[in-house]
């Protein structure tokens, strides 16, 4: 199979969620869903502690195993209720450390998926689903994302939407109070316009203990397009991500 211009981005910590380590179940589903070789690059940046070396080598040997690149960071980070800042300075390094990689900077899309995130489909193949999002931002250089919304079952996307054809939707301008909104939820993005932004970001790390790391991701996502309503999803009664951290 020829590859797609995508990369797979895989963000796994030995932290886990609460105590759970959900990395393989997010992988082996992915993998179930889809070919690996549709991407181009499999990275997978693990955030290590000191004390969970083990686990940390468990990870590595299922990256290795599969076939996906491992980018380590070793940091005592702590828990997003414990620290907000703290915890969403350290993932923004990660972010940024990720999309610098060179290789992964050659593809011009990357597909980004948390450890704790299961895909899901219906009546669409996830590689379709891939090929669609792709054509849409190649099509639409003001879109800055397609994201695959974060829900418990199949339903009718939530909020203002725009319709842009039969299996892509936009967040309107009122979408929420804070207007169109990037999220971390699973989406395929251009790899060098997430580069790009969340290195500005790394210089305005101390505003993430006052403002939702979120709003701030959107903050600079908007400085690099001319649309007031940049952030489109896929429809989620055919793909939907289920979150089990």
């Amino acid at each position: 199979m020829k590859p797609l211009p995508l990369n797979l981005i895989v963000f796994c910590t030995t932290m886990g969620h609460a105590g759970r380590h959900t990395y393989k179940d997010c992988i082996n589903n992915l993998y179930e869903k889809i070919d690996p070789s549709v991407f181009a690059n499999r990275l997978l940046h693990l955030k290590s502690r000191d004390g969970e070396e083990d686990i940390a080598e468990e990870i590595k040997s299922l990256c290795s195993s599969l076939n996906i690149r491992v980018i380590e960071t070793k940091e005592n980070i702590v828990y997003h209720a414990e620290n907000h800042q703290v915890h969403s300075a350290g993932y923004f390094k990660d972010i940024y450390k990720s999309y610098s990689d060179l290789e992964i900077r050659k593809q011009k899309y990357s597909f980004w998926v948390e450890d704790d995130e299961l895909i899901q489909v219906n009546k669409i193949k996830l590689e379709d689903a891939f090929k669609k999002s792709i054509e849409f931002l190649d099509n639409n250089p003001d879109q800055i994302c397609v994201r695959f919304n974060r829900g418990v079952k199949f339903k009718e996307p939530e909020g203002n939407i725009l319709l842009e054809n039969e299996d892509i939707f936009t967040q309107a301008i009122n979408y929420t109070e804070y207007g169109p909104t990037f999220t971390f939820q699973p989406n395929i993005s251009r790899t060098n316009e997430i580069f790009i932004a969340w290195k500005e970001a790394q210089n305005h790390l101390d505003k993430l203990g006052k403002v939702h790391c979120e709003i701030v991701s959107g903050h600079f996502l908007k400085k690099l397009t001319n649309s007031q309503t940049p952030f489109s999803f896929f429809d989620s009664k055919k793909v939907y991500s289920k979150t089990i951290g």
